[in-house]
């Protein structure tokens, strides 16, 4: 039986990236930083560099703490309400940062992303769909 779904946006990436890559603007007050991310949805949370929390003027300490388990082991991470920007959409979500410094990759998961939005990937195309998940379908 088929479905049809409705998207708002459709964003073209490139399968040359490692990963699928979007510009992702997290705002805190006035100070805003525009960041790379990999939409990751195997990552629990959304998690950016500490450097990154640290440009925002976070005490990253200061925020949730988690443990965030990957391949190579447990690291702690520190969670804060902030304004997201990815794709022309806007909403408020917890990120999280890293407690170390130089994080190579900065990750829009599940918790303060995906469950936010609805989103389909075409991957052999190179295109993603996206619409806020509360949108009408």
């Amino acid at each position: 039986m088929p479905f049809q779904l409705s998207f708002d946006l459709r964003h073209k990436y490139k399968s040359s990236d490692d990963g699928i890559t979007v510009e992702a603007n997290l705002q805190r007050g006035d100070l805003f930083v525009v960041a790379d991310a990999k939409i990751d949805c195997g990552a629990e949370v959304c998690l950016f560099s500490r450097e990154i929390g640290e440009r925002l003027g976070i005490e990253i300490e200061s925020g949730l703490p988690k443990i965030l388990g990957t391949l190579t082991g447990d690291f702690l991470g520190y969670g804060h309400e902030l304004t997201i920007k990815t794709l022309g959409f806007e909403f408020q979500s917890i990120v999280y940062f890293s407690e170390f410094e130089n994080l190579p990759r900065n990750f829009l998961g599940r918790n303060g992303w995906l469950r936010l939005v609805r989103l389909a990937i075409i991957d052999y195309d190179e295109e993603l769909y996206l619409s806020l998940y509360n949108d009408q379908i």
